[in-house]
């Protein structure tokens, strides 16, 4: 269940209103790196989060703060637009949250485009889900460091920089509920990479274009057992080793992501979701594989 208490996690107050940065403002209540978005991802990815009770605890208290964050930018925008509710000038700032909205706050962001679910990403793999939570606290950091660019208020930058120094925190404890997985960081899900072509890096853009740019070099050709591969446009694959794919390869390094406790509503090793041909009494299987078609 859900409690709300009137008070707000950090008090806001600003000085002169500004009716055209409320509108920016808008961009972090219905937008898609706004606190809905965040709340509503993490808290249900939480609820979905039946094979790790732990983290699916991290994942409902950072969700549950967000919709904080939430009443805290409402707030923000609601005394930044104040003026639309009585001055013609200030309200044809824009009409669609003056007319249509009164001067208050909706779930629409700074250019009125309507907030959408498809703003939310909910994979329903954990690790995954966190490597998403991480990119969205980063996304939602620089948001508030480009609006405090965009405001003198004193009263106005110190909400944003409580909103925008929560975000490292968040990306602090998604980041170790990642790495106390233990999990090889390419390691994702139930099957394996094929090997040799998953080491390719493929020099996908070449020549010189109108900008100085040209062919370059750095370390993710390099690094992770990457190496460089060049272009063969008449070759299957484009060059690529596409000789070495022959169906699925089961067994992909899971660290300690299946080692947790579990909500006793969980379905247990079903919801590993191996979908092995043979499977023995314990889960684990093998693959049949097709025998390779030889060039003719």
């Amino acid at each position: 269940m859900y409690h709300h208490v009137k008070k707000l996690m950090y008090t806001v107050n600003i000085g002169e209103p500004d009716v055209r940065f409320g509108n920016m403002l808008l961009e972090q209540f219905g937008g898609a790196n706004g606190e809905l978005v965040a709340a509503m991802q993490y808290t249900i990815q939480g609820w979905n989060c039946l094979e790790d009770l732990g983290r699916r605890d991290l994942l409902l208290d950072i969700g549950t703060e967000e919709l904080s964050h939430l009443e805290i930018v409402g707030a923000l925008i609601r005394m930044h637009l104040k003026p639309m509710k009585t001055n013609r000038e200030a309200a044809e700032a824009d009409p669609l949250v003056s007319i249509a909205g009164g001067g208050g706050v909706n779930l629409f962001d700074s250019m009125g485009n309507p907030w959408t679910a498809t703003y939310l990403k909910i994979t329903g793999e954990l690790d995954v889900d966190l490597r998403s939570n991480i990119a969205a606290e980063a996304r939602a950091k620089i948001v508030y460091e480009r609006l405090i660019d965009h405001t003198q208020d004193a009263g106005t930058i110190d909400a944003l920089q409580f909103l925008m120094t929560r975000e490292i925190t968040h990306m602090k404890a998604f980041s170790a509920a990642l790495e106390s997985m233990e999990k090889n960081p390419f390691s994702i899900g139930m099957l394996k990479p094929t090997p040799g072509i998953v080491d390719e890096y493929f020099n996908g853009s070449t020549g010189e274009g109108n900008e100085d740019d040209t062919d370059m070099r750095g370390p993710w050709m390099t690094s992770n057992g990457l190496h460089l591969v060049q272009p063969k446009m008449d070759a299957p694959g484009g060059g690529l080793s596409v000789q070495d794919i022959n169906g699925k390869l089961p067994g992909e390094d899971r660290g300690r992501q299946d080692d947790a406790q579990k909500a006793s509503t969980s379905p247990g090793r079903e919801a590993l979701q191996y979908k092995n041909s043979d499977a023995d009494e314990n889960g684990a299987g093998t693959v049949k594989k097709p025998a390779k078609k030889l060039a003719s």
